[in-house]
């Protein structure tokens, strides 16, 4: 169903429960968006997205929750302390899993696309996901 198939009422209807929805509670629902997806990137568990492991889309999903929680610091209410609890055991199990991978090579997933090149011209900031071995 498109926008031209709503009626002038349904549409008001639908901009109103728009509305009442705080930013707070999208927030929210956005980073618990980040966190499911983060989880299965990092193939947790095993047994259910092992598959789907990898590791550059993981830290970039733990980057933009990490980035998310620093620019709304103190403005989410209720749901804040328990998704910032989340980002710390996000950051842990992604430093376990890459921990894992690095004394057993064999477990990692093949690659499903080419990596970028390292010198691809693309500026990119630091990822701020502290991995261990790396300075």
């Amino acid at each position: 169903m498109s926008e031209q198939d709503l009626t002038p009422d349904q549409l008001e209807q639908l901009r109103e429960q728009l509305a009442s929805v705080s930013a707070a509670d999208v927030v929210a629902e956005a980073a618990m968006s980040l966190i499911a997806l983060a989880y299965v990137r990092l193939g947790i568990p095993p047994e259910q997205h092992e598959r789907f492991r990898d590791l550059d889309q993981a830290r970039l999903l733990v980057d933009a929750l990490g980035g998310m929680l620093t620019a709304t610091d103190g403005r989410l209410g209720a749901p804040e302390p328990s998704l910032r609890d989340a980002l710390a055991s996000l950051r842990m199990a992604f430093a376990e899993v890459a921990a894992h991978l690095e004394a057993h090579p064999d477990d990692a997933p093949a690659p499903t696309a080419a990596p970028e090149p390292e010198d691809s011209g693309i500026l990119r900031p630091p990822s701020g996901l502290w991995v261990p071995g790396q300075e």
